[in-house]
């Protein structure tokens, strides 16, 4: 059937008659479009016309024909005289192409002298020596080839390209393009014509053609979605990174890399961009590069390991302040927009541990947004956190306003990727707020697109979690079983450990549920195996607030009601020391946020004033007890083992400070010496994550330098895996 239609096609072709012939024959003329002319219009923007396809068709047929060659060059290359004359692979393809008109018989008059008009049929016969059904045996064979190469789809990349290239040489000599320059311009101008007529592919291929890598970057981070799977990315993408003079250019392509694996789930691929990425930064000594490859890598690590996105955003924080970030105006918009994103990014991991000091993150970068004109996708993503806040707050019409908000911003610019992830988001919130129909809604909108394109992991299992709360909050647990199941395959197959450890919880809560309503020990056992996982897989040392839901779900859901009473008494040290115990939470807060080193040192001193002040309340207390009651003489031992503790912790702080300093010397400089002294001596242990923030190390190299200090008997090990604690010794 393809040579049939093939033989009818040429013979069309030969007969001038192409244009009426695919008018005839519409399914066929649709088929081509759809699987064949799609890169040859994308490349030559108006010097192919969509609606008369024909020109398109021929300049297919050029190529495919090209594709007969053995030496698998484009037709329009020379062919050598050997070729011509006595190679008989050659034949079949210059038979075929001399007689479409795609190629001139050369005179060879030592071997054959035709006239001027004679048929290129006769020519090859006589060149050849050989009669004319041996051509025409040729020719056939050529056709059929012809027919074997058209009748599938163009797979590979390469293919592909060479369809864009024959298309950009036939624009090009069409429209006159001579120099580098002009070819340049027409390319820059028909990428961003593609853009807008949403083929974000073509758009690619003229920016790399234009050598626009800024713009190619531009578009990769766009439209990832669209681009992640197509076989020319990775091609093209290629080609731009070889081109790349900058290091900023090279950083980005790495970056934008990094996000089209993300697209496609292939963790090690993401993680290995963001690490070239990191070393092109570092041996540019470009703080700016720095922070922005810290950030994304801090994205990267977030549902993964919550401990490392810390780190990285701090990193991020403070590589951005030495690009001269201050409190005046003079900060470039570029390095306010990282700024920005991190600070939005470090109150998200804060929401995510229900820690409100999101809250202080978040007005911070809100203040700071305030005083410039920052992009859509800025503001989109500090609305988007904000709504998540508020929702953790209980205040879900604010959270729903914020979050319509963050998903019309991610329409305007066409975030794919944000839109999927906001109306997850949403899914949720219409959940909690008893809205299942609009729940489900937005639940099934992002379910419905992950069939027809791309959708990032993460964002794809926690739209099933949230539609499993949906269903949940409808007690058809059935139901919230099956979607909190297919997250948990989603979260263990691509190691979304944070993702996983919310989908086992959920779905030991749901077991616990059904056994309480059944009496099945079947679900209890379902029930205990998942918080068994949840509590294996949690991130304890930074979300201990959920590896403590998890150990106390199964008593809080089948023990008595008033275990799981809403409403909660202050700590009793906030109810008698409210105002110290308000100026610690102030203190802790602006500790959570990046500052300059003396600003931490005086918030530390802080806490420490507001403590002593605790004590100094208590101890003001029992001494007017003692007045009042006339018990002079009968706390005296008491009062005078309290004062004699006081001094003792003096003594006992400036003999650890003296050994600190001589011990740690060549790990870590005096100053970060007296911060890790001080939080073991105000927080009693101290754990990995703490001393890699507090001396803006990797987990990495945290880790050793706990150990040497262990061996070198200034810290006590306990604990072991992620419950790991380092004390003083006693």
């Amino acid at each position: 059937m393809a040579e049939a239609v093939l033989e009818s096609l040429l013979a069309a072709l030969r007969a001038g008659s192409l244009d009426e012939w695919l008018r005839r024959r519409r399914r066929i003329a649709r088929w081509l479009a759809r699987h064949w002319l799609g890169p040859l219009h994308g490349a030559a923007g108006e010097t192919l016309d969509a609606a008369h396809p024909a020109a398109a068709v021929e300049l297919l047929l050029r190529w495919a024909v090209g594709q007969l060659r053995p030496d698998r060059a484009a037709l329009a290359e020379p062919i050598a005289r050997d070729a011509w004359l006595d190679r008989t692979s050659w034949r079949p393809v210059l038979a075929l192409a001399c007689q479409l008109g795609f190629v001139a018989v050369p005179a060879f008059r030592e071997r054959y002298r035709g006239h001027a008009d004679e048929a290129a049929a006769s020519q090859l016969c006589g060149l050849w020596a050989v009669g004319a059904s041996t051509y025409y045996r040729y020719l056939d064979k050529g056709k059929r080839a012809l027919a074997q190469c058209l009748r599938g789809v163009p797979a590979s990349a390469e293919q592909r390209l060479a369809l864009r290239a024959l298309a950009g040489e036939h624009a090009a000599a069409r429209c006159a393009l001579a120099g580098p320059e002009s070819r340049a311009a027409w390319h820059t101008r028909h990428g961003a014509a593609a853009q807008v007529a949403g083929d974000s592919l073509a758009a690619l291929w003229h920016l790399a053609q234009a050598g626009d890598t800024a713009g190619v970057t531009r578009t990769l981070q766009r439209h990832s979605v669209e681009l992640a799977n197509e076989a020319e990315t990775e091609a093209i993408v290629d080609a731009v990174q070889a081109a790349a003079a900058s290091p900023r250019e090279r950083v980005e392509l790495q970056l934008a890399r990094a996000a089209l694996a993300r697209m496609r789930g292939d963790a090690a691929g993401e993680q290995a961009h963001h690490e070239q990425a990191l070393r092109l930064a570092a041996e540019a000594g470009d703080t700016l590069l720095l922070g922005i490859v810290y950030g994304a890598l801090g994205k990267f690590h977030e549902p993964r390991d919550l401990d490392r996105a810390f780190a990285c955003y701090q990193d991020s924080v403070e590589h951005l302040r030495r690009c001269g970030l201050g409190e005046d105006a003079g900060a470039a918009v570029e390095v306010i927009e990282e700024y920005v994103a991190t600070l939005v990014r470090l109150a998200w991991l804060y929401a995510l541990r229900n820690d409100p000091r999101a809250h202080a993150l978040l007005e911070r970068a809100q203040a700071v947004a305030g005083r410039y004109t920052l992009s859509p996708a800025a503001l989109a993503m500090l609305e988007q956190t904000w709504g998540e806040c508020l929702r953790r707050a209980g205040d879900l019409p604010r959270a729903l306003e914020h979050k319509h908000r963050a998903l019309l911003l991610y329409e305007r610019i066409d975030d794919r990727q944000a839109i999927l992830k906001t109306c997850g988001n949403l899914s949720l919130i219409y959940g909690e707020a008893k809205d299942f129909m609009r729940a489900r809604d937005y639940a099934q909108r992002v379910l419905a697109l992950a069939g027809t394109m791309t959708v990032e992991p993460e964002i794809l299992a926690s739209t099933h979690m949230n539609l499993g709360v949906a269903w949940f909050w409808q007690s058809d647990y059935g139901r919230a079983r099956d979607e909190y199941q297919q997250a948990l395959d989603i979260a263990m197959r691509h190691r979304l450990h944070r993702v996983a450890g919310l989908a086992h919880y959920n779905l030991a809560e749901v077991a616990y549920l059904q056994f309480k309503q059944s009496g099945d020990a079947l679900d209890e056992r379902r029930g205990d195996a998942h918080a068994a996982a949840a509590t294996a897989i949690w991130p304890h040392e930074s979300d201990p607030t959920h590896a403590q839901a998890t150990k106390r779900l199964k008593r809080d859901i089948l023990g008595p009601a008033e275990d799981r009473a809403r409403d909660r008494m202050l700590p009793s040290e906030a109810a008698a020391h409210y105002a110290e115990i308000a100026d610690v939470q102030h203190q802790r807060e602006l500790l959570a946020l990046p500052g300059a080193p003396a600003e931490h040192v005086r918030a530390h001193l802080a806490i420490a004033r507001a403590y002593l002040a605790i004590a100094m309340k208590e101890r003001e207390a029992a001494l007017a007890l003692i007045e009042r009651h006339a018990l002079g003489d009968g706390f005296a031992g008491e009062l005078d083992t309290l004062r004699r503790t006081f001094e003792r912790e003096l003594t006992r702080e400036q003999r650890l400070a003296a050994a600190w300093r001589e011990a740690s010397a060549d790990l870590i400089s005096a100053q970060r010496c007296q911060a890790v002294l001080a939080r073991l001596l105000e927080a009693g242990s101290l754990n990995k994550s703490g001393y890699a923030n507090l001396c803006e190390l990797s987990p990495a190299t945290a880790s050793k330098h706990l150990v040497t200090l262990a061996e070198r008997g200034l810290l006590v090990q306990t604990g072991r895996g992620p419950a790991t604690r380092y004390t003083l010794p006693a």
